[in-house]
């Protein structure tokens, strides 16, 4: 059988669990974070046009290493990255920056950790930021900032800015 506790052990147990309650309930005032939701500008549409990316060719060099090359509206200067992954895997297995020049793009070789990729099927991913992290001014002055870009792979990141991504998939 239990034996009862003294009432002097729970009215000092009582104002510390009632004390919260209490200022939350009895503040009458909104609480500091409300939940609200933000407005980003609307995404429907910007996929539709031509393609920005026009041409994207891996290739394997007589050493082993890998290159792409392409072609992409974009102007000069524009930056771009190409990350190269197995075709189920998060990490990439190789990953250049390069530069638009005459619309045209090209790596420098490519090599995996421990040398030429092994033959196999893989997906390339082509990003390109357009803020001013990534791109020069004269880059994002020439499309407006990314916004004016419409086409496949033409997205928001999660910030808004525009962004181009791009997934191929090609055996090497």
């Amino acid at each position: 059988m239990r034996r009862a506790r003294p009432a002097r052990a729970l009215v000092g147990c009582a104002p510390l669990v009632l004390l919260p309650i209490a200022l939350v309930s009895c503040s009458g005032e909104k609480p500091a974070s409300e939940l609200s939701f933000e407005t980003l500008p609307d995404t429907v549409g910007l996929s539709q046009g031509t393609p920005v990316l026009e041409r994207f060719e891996p290739y394997r060099m007589a050493n082993g290493a890998v290159r792409v090359t392409g072609r992409a509206r974009l102007p000069d200067g524009t930056q771009l990255q190409v990350a190269i992954k197995e075709p189920d895997g998060a990490v990439s297995v190789a990953m250049a920056h390069t530069v638009v020049k005459d619309f045209q793009f090209e790596t420098p070789p490519l090599l995996g950790e421990r040398g030429p990729l092994p033959q196999g099927r893989y997906r390339f991913e082509v990003l390109v930021n357009f803020n001013s992290d990534w791109q020069s001014p004269d880059v994002l002055r020439a499309v407006s900032g990314g916004k004016a870009l419409r086409g496949p792979g033409i997205t928001r990141a999660k910030n808004g800015d525009p962004t181009l991504f791009i997934v191929r998939e090609a055996r090497l």
